[in-house]
């Protein structure tokens, strides 16, 4: 290998080092928020469907700039747009930790700054995910995103289980406080990356013909647009996140520190699945193992729905993360090898468009139900339904579970 290519190698692997890092405390910052705002507003307002709206809240700003975040991030240095938006997101999160300081927290208050902190994350996520490539060589791109996934799973393992015990000591403004500092975090590993990041195609490409341009692409793919619809559908009907304050305070009772141990135990499994991937590298069958995942992420999320028993419910939360993983990870590594890099952005803007979402108004969708037939019934039939979706899925789209790694860049 030439002197230069070996350099280059080494600053590749220490940049991504640095991203890494400072996803991973980012990430852990969210997961004290998330935790916080689910509990502060069922205490204002003892409401399901107040929960479920935090996620309506969520989403449609989502659903609305995800596509201008791609955009933004095909036409310009993703790493600047990046630093912009962590100082967005640092000036909300220190906005509800000041606030909620002052005891001037209400609904209405939540409910804005859920909006704020939707906008300035759809602008930056498709970014974020566009960066990787970047940063590793191609034939480590799927182990990349592997160990990219831990990131964001040993946060929201330790998160949650940390934000339970400083909610239930200190209270939500707290919560807030570490969210807002994490943001800070992020932006100084940014400001540390050495690698040259594509500069994009400049201003004249965010047009309405470059947008349509993404949505042809993956409209055209046979693998890529069948796995979006599979993926949000299974997060629309078996995200059961929203209703673990329900579940902690009512049936498991197991208060706020409970609550963190209930967030936190989908992501042991999701941790435990992308440190078996990101060692042992990828599997062949990525269509088959898709399948697999999300049908031991039903399966759990059935299971979950009747149980009283917190270790059982834990334990079930631990395999739907597992089975989640596996997919997420394996559609992703589709999705990149699959997309010229000109078109990442806009291809993950649109990928964020269903995979966001999908949880988001999966929230909703599971505090409505609870609010009409109780949370349990909620649950269980959000399972069913997933478990339907991903058997008309794989009756529908053969290619797609035939599917193996070395067909992505040839799809």
């Amino acid at each position: 290998m030439p002197r230069n290519a070996g350099s280059l190698s080494l600053l590749r692997q220490r940049d991504f080092c640095v991203f890494w890092t400072g996803s991973f405390l980012s990430s852990i910052g969210t997961q004290f928020t998330t935790v916080a705002m689910a509990w502060q507003i069922y205490e204002l307002t003892n409401s399901p469907l107040q929960i479920g709206l935090l996620g309506v809240a969520r989403a449609l700003p989502q659903i609305a700039l995800l596509l201008v975040g791609g955009l933004l991030a095909d036409a310009m240095d993703r790493r600047k747009l990046m630093m912009c938006t962590q100082l967005g997101l640092f000036c909300v999160s220190t906005t509800l930790a000041l606030l909620s300081f002052a005891g001037k927290a209400s609904p209405h208050l939540l409910y804005a700054a859920t909006v704020f902190l939707a906008f300035f994350t759809s602008l930056e996520q498709p970014s974020r995910q566009s960066m990787i490539p970047s940063l590793v060589p191609r034939a480590q791109l799927a182990q990349a995103l592997a160990l990219q996934g831990t990131q964001r799973y040993v946060p929201v393992i330790a998160g949650p289980s940390l934000a339970g015990v400083v909610l239930a000591i200190f209270g939500p403004a707290v919560c807030y406080a570490v969210d807002a500092c994490s943001w800070l975090a992020m932006l100084a590993a940014l400001q540390l990356l050495r690698t040259k990041i594509p500069e994009g195609g400049g201003w004249k490409t965010i047009s309405l013909a470059s947008l349509r341009e993404g949505f042809r692409f993956v409209g055209s793919h046979g693998v890529i647009l069948p796995l979006m619809i599979l993926d949000f559908s299974a997060t629309f009907f078996g995200n059961v996140r929203g209703l673990f304050p329900i579940y902690a305070r009512d049936i498991l009772l197991v208060g706020p520190k409970g609550l963190g141990v209930l967030y936190a135990s989908r992501a042991v499994g999701s941790l435990l699945a992308a440190g078996a991937m990101a060692l042992f590298g990828p599997v062949k069958h990525h269509g088959r193992w898709i399948f697999i995942g999300i049908g031991i992420y039903g399966v759990s999320t059935v299971l979950f729905a009747g149980s009283q028993l917190f270790w059982f419910s834990v334990l079930m939360l631990v395999c739907t993360g597992a089975g989640d993983t596996i997919s997420s990870i394996l559609r992703s590594t589709i999705n990149q090898l699959s997309t010229p890099d000109e078109l990442r952005g806009r291809m993950s803007s649109i990928n964020s468009m269903f995979t966001s979402s999908g949880p988001q108004l999966g929230q909703f969708e599971s505090g409505l139900i609870a609010a009409w037939i109780g949370a349990q019934l909620s649950a269980l039939t959000g399972g069913l339904a997933t478990l339907l979706v991903l058997a008309v899925v794989a009756a529908s789209f053969p290619r797609v579970r035939r599917f193996e790694s070395r067909h992505a860049s040839l799809t």
